[in-house]
């Protein structure tokens, strides 16, 4: 991929496959007892299900729901 920021690049994105890594990769639970390395990592394998979530927004807009 030569630009992050294009994402008709990107292979199709399923919903079941969103649907899977958003339970198996939940947001982290931020508290003290948490070591800052585990929330790097954590909040790290979030930042990638979020932006899978995005790609699949836009690979499955259509012109009706373009503003």
């Amino acid at each position: 991929m030569k630009d992050s920021n294009s994402y008709t690049e990107m292979p199709p994105i399923s919903g079941a496959l969103i649907n899977a890594l958003d339970e198996m990769y939940p947001p982290p639970e931020v508290s003290p007892s948490k070591e800052l390395r585990w929330l790097d990592y954590a909040g790290g394998q979030r930042s990638v299900v979020t932006f899978l979530k995005h790609t699949y927004q836009i690979q499955n807009e259509n012109i009706l729901t373009k503003e």
